[in-house]
Order: structure tokens, then sequence, then C-alpha cells
């Protein structure tokens, strides 16, 4: 029984091993057989993430976004002192390496957002409302959350799972304690930044905005973008390789319903009477069964 078992699951395999590949052929003719915002599908990162997941390879998919807070002890790696995240997007803004564009769901990776332009993105987009002086510049210490849409993918040619990072957007909290978004970034474009900028700071000096000598190139204080390493400093890495090896922590705000809602839109619905603290409390709760039951979908593919 057991002999008869393992030949049919081996002979299933093989069927589906077939069909595949055939369709497989086919996705990879023309230029858009993958994703064009997957750093997968890149070229110049190729060597780091492989080849490309074809659209025909992909047996299932769904979106999360998650919000990042850069405060939490986890993430601190990503917002030291002189070396967070934040500057980093600034800095690649004002050379013009980073193009930030409107903040929307899903716009980003589907071609039909608007840019902003860099002196209006400083200018008036990275400044808050001051009663008494007007609008003032932000501080880069008051922005700390960061969302991230990324998709889930299940690819059966490897017969793996993939986290495919799509955008990253910046947020803050206003006066009101709301969330405000500052601007959307496509991660394809973040990652080379921050690896450049990594790659090439190690052996250039480093200078402020007024051009005076901050440290000399070689030195630990010269690598800009980089990932503290919280047990030992000196053995840092680049912030895009730590986006990819997911060093970061993170609730899930949102991932792909019929309705389209957000977790906070879901639980005020559900616990309308309930306090506020409760609310929030619901808000965590389902955001991690989601997480778990994440893990355990993947989990099931290699039990069932």
């Amino acid at each position: 029984m057991i002999m008869k078992r393992s030949i049919l699951i081996v002979c299933v395999g093989a069927i589906l091993f077939c069909l595949s590949s055939t369709q497989t052929l086919r996705a990879q003719i023309g230029n858009m057989g993958y994703n064009p915002n997957s750093v997968r599908g890149d070229d110049k990162v190729r060597w780091i993430f492989g080849q490309p997941i074809y659209e025909a390879d992909v047996m299932y998919r769904t979106t999360v976004w998650r919000l990042v807070n850069l405060k939490e002890k986890q993430n601190q790696p990503f917002y030291s002192s002189n070396n967070n995240i934040i500057s980093c997007i600034l800095k690649g803004v004002r050379e013009g390496s980073l193009t930030p564009y409107d903040y929307n769901f899903d716009a980003v990776t589907t071609g039909t957002v608007s840019t902003i332009d860099t002196a209006k993105f400083i200018n008036d987009v990275f400044v808050r409302d001051d009663p008494n002086y007007g609008k003032v510049p932000l501080n880069e210490n008051d922005i700390f959350i960061l969302q991230i849409r990324e998709d889930l993918i299940f690819d059966r040619r490897r017969s793996r799972m993939y986290w495919d990072i799509q955008s990253v957007t910046m947020f803050f909290y206003n006066d009101q304690g709301q969330l405000d978004p500052m601007g959307t970034f496509k991660y394809k474009d973040l990652y080379k930044f921050l690896k450049d900028l990594y790659d090439k700071s190690q052996y250039e000096d480093r200078y402020d905005q007024n051009g005076l000598l901050i440290a000399q190139g070689g030195t630990y204080e010269a690598v800009q973008a980089k990932w503290v390493n919280p047990q030992n400093p000196r053995r840092h890495m680049s912030m895009a390789d730590a986006f990819e090896l997911r060093m970061f922590s993170s609730r899930i705000r949102k991932i792909s319903n019929p309705e389209d809602k957000a977790i906070k839109e879901i639980v005020l619905e559900e616990y309308q009477g309930a306090t506020s603290e409760e609310q929030l409390r619901q808000q965590l709760l389902l955001s991690q069964k989601i997480e778990y039951d994440l893990m355990e979908y993947e989990h099931n593919l290699w039990e069932f």
C-alpha cells in the first residue's frame, strides 16, 4: 500500500512538473512575463535574487501592507544616530536618485500615480503646520513610521514562498495623532540607492550638508545606509540587504480582501461599542492572527 502511494505521488509530481514547465516557457516570451516592479526582475540585482518570478509560475499571491515603527527595539538598527533610513531617503531625493510619488495604496505599482517634484517634496510635503510659524520643516526624527507594501508569492517553479516588496511609504503623526503619508517610493529604486550608497561610502570621505568633513573613507563612521548590528557594530550590512533578510519588526495593517478594508476598519465595524483601548487591542490581535495564518498556510503546503 505504501509502495503504491509513493508511486502515485511521484507520477502526479512528474505530471505537474511537465505542465508547469510548458506554461513557464510560454510565460517567458516577451518582456512582461514577470512583475517589472520586482527587484527579482532587474538585471542589475538578479545575481542577488536569482531569476524573476514569472506570472505563469505564481500558484498563490496575496498583498500585505505592514507598518514598521522604527523606534521599536528590533528596528533601531535602521534608525541609529546619524545613520537612519529617513535621512538616507531624503539624501536620495535631494540628489535626484529617488523619485517620491503621491501616496496611494496601489497606484505606485500600476503606474497611474503622479510623481512629486523634489523642491515641492522638500518645501511643501516634508513640512508640518505650526500655529505660530505656519509651515516649518519636519525634523528627520519626527518621521519614524514606514509602510511596506509587499506580495506574498508561492513560486511553483522553485516550490517556495517569497516576500516581494513593492513600495515603501513614509508616515508621520500629525497634531491629531493621525498618520499622514509623506510620500511613496518604489522599493526597486530604494533598494538600488541604499545598496549603492552603502557600497560607495565604505571607501569615500563623508561630508555634511555644509561641506565639512565628518569622517574619512574606510572608517566605521563614514559608512552610510548601514544596518547597525547591535551585538557587533563592526559587522554591519546595508539596509537594503537587511530588508530582504527581513530584519525588521512590523504589524500588518491590511491584507488583500474582497471588501478592500484595512484591519482598523474591520475592527471598528465589529466592535463599535467597545472602548478605544479594546479596539486597539483587537486590531493587534487580528494583525497577529493574520500573520500566524500566513505562516500556517506556508507550513501546510508541505504537509498535505
